[in-house]
């Protein structure tokens, strides 16, 4: 909550800032700061919990292919701009873009690494009981026989 309550203090100073000199840009230059520095407060946690338990249990890896595969279209669409326009400025025009592409293409490549790599999901061992014939024990008792339940 305190750190909401600072990014919005900072956004309406900031706002209140740029009014007076029309200095849009600069003000969307600090909200994509905003963005980035929010991203790596949303990650860092995460990668942190997954190395120090050792497991990715519980962790959705399809938002981070997902989110994956967004950060790469988003680079190969800068590329294919830049290539068309024969000009980088769209790399380093706006930064924040760039950015927290890159932020989130790293996050989601050290995700994909501990969720594959290493810490993968241990196989759950089923053990067998014998039954008293030497055969496997099923699964699920029939109901034909009630009286072989009590045994």
């Amino acid at each position: 909550m305190a750190i909401v309550s600072v990014v919005w203090l900072a956004a309406a100073v900031c706002f209140f800032v740029a009014l007076p000199n029309h200095s849009w840009l600069w003000l969307i230059n600090f909200f994509n700061a905003i963005q980035v520095i929010m991203t790596l407060i949303k990650y860092i946690p995460q990668a942190i919990m997954n190395f120090r338990r050792k497991s990715t249990d519980g962790f959705s890896i399809g938002n981070i292919l997902l989110d994956f595969l967004g950060g790469c279209t988003n680079y190969s669409q800068m590329i294919v701009q830049s290539i068309d326009q024969n000009s980088w400025v769209n790399f380093y025009g706006n930064i924040g873009k760039t950015l927290l592409s890159l932020v989130s293409v790293v996050f989601d490549l050290l995700f994909i690494c501990q969720h594959y790599v290493l810490y993968p999901a241990k196989k759950a061992v089923i053990s067998s009981k014998l039954s008293k014939d030497g055969g496997v024990e099923p699964l699920l008792k029939s109901s034909d026989h009630p009286e072989s339940e009590n045994v």
